[in-house]
């Protein structure tokens, strides 16, 4: 399981690299263009990223029980019924 996460945890990080470069190329964003980030920015983008990965790892935990949750709802969920099947439940009813 740890294999696995650490796979996904290497993986996203490529991707989010690929992303952040591809949008500051978009924006002929280069090295000496950049500013430095605040020492507020940078805890707010910490605790930003924090977050994000405990959901991710709380979602990698527990994705079964979601799973369970979702199909027992669209178990439950009423039935589309024609307006003839209705009717018909209708008059046996009475």
């Amino acid at each position: 399981m740890s294999e696995n996460k650490d796979k996904l945890t290497e993986i996203s990080s490529t991707l989010m690299q690929l992303f952040v470069s591809d949008v500051l190329s978009k924006n002929k964003v280069d090295k000496e263009s950049r500013r430095q980030l605040t020492d507020e920015q940078k805890e707010k983008l910490r605790s930003v990223v924090f977050d994000l990965q405990t959901r991710v790892d709380e979602f990698l935990t527990n994705p079964a029980k979601k799973v369970t949750e979702d199909a027992k709802e669209t178990e439950d969920a009423p039935k589309n019924k024609t307006l003839r099947e209705m009717l018909q439940k209708n008059t046996e009813d009475n």
